[in-house]
């Protein structure tokens, strides 16, 4: 223990430290937002943003801020949150890969397609746009 209480040993653990600090690569984003990312990431944007600042749930505790748009091709997600790295920038979820699932109270209950499917939650106003959207979704396309 005297090792480590002398000065080489006090700079040797700062060496460590900040090798350590500037090798740590956090992954790009956070929980189930990686998930959703890895297959639904895009870097395009929708033609035109109809649910601003939308509240959306993931699983039981992510909870972010969206803008939300829904188009033929389907669901789009603009993240709004206050940190970048815990979603991605824009997300485009097609009709085929979204489930609805029911009305729990104030929010309408999804799931999306995953290797596990995943459920999250959004406003009565933006779910019941999602139902009524999807069901105009030809029978070849949904």
């Amino acid at each position: 223990m005297d090792f480590l209480a002398s000065p080489f040993g006090v700079v040797l653990i700062l060496a460590i430290v900040a090798i350590a600090a500037f090798t740590f690569q956090p992954t790009k984003y956070v929980g189930i937002w990686q998930k959703v990312a890895e297959c639904y990431e895009t870097e395009r944007r929708p033609a035109s943003v109809v649910f601003r600042d939308e509240d959306v749930a993931f699983g039981l505790y992510e909870f972010t801020k969206i803008d939300a748009a829904l188009d033929d091709e389907g669901f789009w997600m603009v993240y709004t949150g206050p940190d970048p790295r815990k979603a991605p920038p824009c997300t485009l979820i097609p009709w085929d890969c979204i489930r609805f699932r029911a009305d729990k109270g104030s929010k309408h209950n999804f799931q999306v397609r995953l290797k596990k499917p995943v459920d999250f939650f959004v406003s009565p106003e933006l779910g019941g746009a999602m139902q009524r959207r999807s069901l105009q979704m030809p029978p070849g396309v949904k």
